[in-house]
């Protein structure tokens, strides 16, 4: 089974190519120019715009064509495709993969909305991918798939909440604009939306409140898979992996930047804690 994901799944080079994973980039609007996410600029040339940029750019999802032409490539070597994309409900790249599954009758094609972005759906993927590996039926790869995705976390701290009043992903969160001033604001993706779950003042008490949440929710006597994603903050991923550890049997254990795409509605200075229980 052939694996398809969009490019906001953070995963590192390595293990795209150890799984022979296929990524579609998200798109990122600067000014005149259209970027693929990951493709066209490099994370530290990014990351540079970002601390600069007047106007912030702006994200697209990959259209349904995009999705049919890796689909029908893949067709060509393997008897079915995988798609995990980011939550449907922040963006329209779920849609375009489904629209393109739609037009392929003849062959099977798993498109799943992983409700979330960053280290799960890395970890969505990975677990579709080893589990092919190991011969798993598809059907029963989606369904597993699907409980790793309905047992994960993902919550973390943004610098600010600037980019997503900017970028129009704040909605749910007009309260935080009036009420977080010098405090750095605590959010989760949960059900598919960004939602706040407190604010710290100053980043250490922010990564206090980080690790005791997710220490909170995991269930007891399970492994999880850790990814860390962070805003250039290397330093603070770094910390948030050594204490996160001491606590939680871990499989995987990744840190990595956000990408691009990601990048532009958290900011400079997020650090995003993935967790999802392993296969």
């Amino acid at each position: 089974m052939k694996i398809i994901v969009d490019s906001t799944c953070d995963l590192p080079k390595e293990l795209i190519e150890k799984y022979d994973i296929d990524v579609v980039p998200v798109y990122i609007q600067q000014k005149d120019e259209t970027l693929a996410d990951g493709v066209d600029i490099t994370i530290e040339e990014y990351y540079d715009l970002l601390r600069d940029v007047d106007e912030l750019p702006t994200t697209s999802a990959p259209s349904p064509k995009d999705f049919l032409d890796r689909i029908n490539t893949a067709l060509k070597n393997h008897s079915s495709v995988f798609i995990a994309t980011l939550t449907s409900k922040l963006s329209a790249t779920y849609q375009s993969a489904m629209i393109a599954a739609k037009r392929i009758k003849a062959a099977k094609i798993h498109v799943v909305d992983s409700k979330f972005s960053s280290g799960v759906l890395a970890f969505v993927t990975l677990a579709a991918a080893k589990l092919s590996r190991r011969g798993v039926p598809e059907e029963e790869i989606v369904k597993k798939v699907e409980k790793v995705r309905d047992e994960s976390i993902l919550l973390g701290y943004v610098e600010t909440l600037e980019n997503f009043k900017k970028s129009g992903r704040i909605s749910n969160l007009k309260y935080w604009l009036g009420s977080v001033t010098k405090a750095k604001p605590l959010l989760e993706l949960k059900g598919g939306i960004i939602e706040a779950f407190g604010k710290a003042t100053g980043k250490v008490k922010a990564q206090k409140k980080v690790i005791s949440e997710a220490l909170s929710r995991v269930k007891k006597n399970t492994q999880y898979d850790l990814m860390i994603t962070h805003g250039d903050d290397q330093e603070a991923a770094e910390l948030l992996m050594k204490e996160l550890e001491k606590k939680i049997p871990l499989g995987e254990k990744i840190i990595n930047y956000l990408t691009p795409a990601l990048a532009t509605h958290l900011g400079i200075g997020t650090v995003v804690v993935s967790l999802s229980p392993s296969v």
